[in-house]
């Protein structure tokens, strides 16, 4: 089928230029975008009204910037020690504990009587984001099987993410639509039935072998001074991330609020918007994912700042829904930075630590998931604009910076790439 399927797309090159990663995607790594795919369809439901769900329990702006932030919360106390206990033990157990754990999390948030109990419920659901660092893991391995070199690590990784986005472009207008048809408890029941079927694929994944760290020279590569050694060269990159990725959580989190009490739109209109970035995901995964991983991120923080822009300065009447479903498209770099980002970490680490890497990518998310959207309500509850012009004013000089601190020590730039 997927021979017949790349002979169609050979007439159409363009088509298949953009289809090949996804074409030449080992085994394993396809069964694994299947199930990101479902669980996409899923998170999908309600991933840009979360905020109003909130609020329809009962919480204010800093309330809902407290919920928020408790969603960031555990991937910066999990990552890291599930990075570790990848590389020690491999990916696939942590994948199949984490998906049943989302599911379970999925069944809190709809049994929520009040705005209260989604503070443990999306730490439960945040818990389960300590697969990321095993899914990478687990993918990256399976490039390497698959001698797949280099940053066609990056490639792959993007390519599979690029499933879940596809997931979630159709369904933020069911769960807008479930939410005004019912209620917003329902799109949480239904989401749950999506994780589930995404749960029984991922048991259907193939074990692959792991180098695991077993011995003291290992260990103490991946730990101690050693570790440290070989990653005083990364600081500066997972500082430059901490920053990119707590710029673009202070005003992405709050969207779907400043459109509903700014801008007057919908519930049901807000989460069809989800669309437009989920679409937007899948573009720039599939767009960036082939680019230099440090050009892609640099372009990624310009993206987001015009996103942010058109929200705060588009005009209203007839142009306002062109210009917040231009400016949700934008914001699908939010949904693809963190895959790009392991791009640079790759080219740093060798394989057996990859694990531990990864997994300190997502802390770095997760401190900006955290610090974030606890942030930006507070500064929402003082003025609706604040949260998105702190975020532009960090996002510009950031593409700078990113330009410069990512490029590899000693790396001369080249006179043909300017890279």
């Amino acid at each position: 089928m997927m021979t017949v399927l790349t002979h169609l797309l050979a007439r159409q090159r363009w088509l298949a230029e953009w289809l090949q990663p996804l074409l030449t995607l080992p085994v394993a790594s396809r069964k694994m975008a299947l199930a990101l795919f479902l669980w996409g369809l899923g998170e999908g439901l309600w991933l840009y009204i979360r905020p109003l769900y909130v609020t329809f329990l009962g919480g204010n702006p800093v309330q809902v910037g407290q919920v928020l932030a408790m969603a960031g919360l555990a991937p910066v106390l999990l990552m890291l020690p599930a990075g570790r206990l990848i590389d020690r033990t491999g990916p696939r157990w942590l994948m199949l504990l984490t998906w049943w754990l989302g599911t379970a999390a999925a069944v809190v948030l709809a049994l929520a009587p009040g705005w209260q109990w989604l503070l443990p419920g999306f730490f439960l659901y945040a818990m389960s984001a300590s697969s990321l660092p095993a899914i990478n893991a687990y993918i990256a391995r399976d490039a390497q099987l698959s001698d797949l070199p280099g940053r066609n690590v990056q490639t792959a990784i993007s390519t599979v993410y690029a499933a879940y986005f596809a997931g979630t472009i159709f369904s933020p207008m069911i769960g807008g639509w479930l939410g005004q048809t019912f209620d917003l408890r329902t799109v949480f029941w239904v989401s749950a039935i999506w994780f589930f079927f995404s749960t029984l694929t991922v048991m259907r994944t193939p074990e692959l072998p792991w180098d695991h760290v077993h011995d003291s020279t290992h260990a103490g590569q991946v730990s101690g001074s050693a570790w440290w050694r070989m990653s005083a060269a990364q600081v500066r990159i997972y500082a430059v991330l901490l920053v990119l990725f707590l710029a673009m959580s202070l005003g992405y989190l709050l969207t779907p609020s400043y459109l509903e009490q700014v801008r007057g739109l919908p519930v049901g209109l807000i989460g069809s918007l989800g669309a437009a970035t989920a679409t937007g995901g899948v573009v720039w995964a599939f767009v960036l994912g082939r680019r230099h991983s440090r050009q892609a991120l640099a372009v990624g923080a310009g993206l987001m700042a015009v996103a942010f822009t058109v929200l705060l300065f588009a005009p209203g009447g007839v142009w306002q829904l062109p210009a917040m479903i231009g400016a949700y498209f934008l914001m699908g770099i939010y949904l693809t930075a963190r895959a790009l980002s392991l791009g640079v970490v790759s080219e740093h680490t060798p394989p057996h630590q990859r694990g531990t890497a990864f997994g300190l990518v997502e802390m770095v998310f997760g401190v900006g998931a955290f610090v974030g959207p606890w942030a930006a309500g507070h500064l929402y509850a003082v003025r609706p604009w604040l949260p998105f012009a702190l975020a532009l004013a960090v996002l510009v000089p950031m593409i700078g910076v990113i330009w410069m601190a990512l490029r590899p020590a000693g790396q001369p730039v080249s006179p043909e790439t300017g890279q």
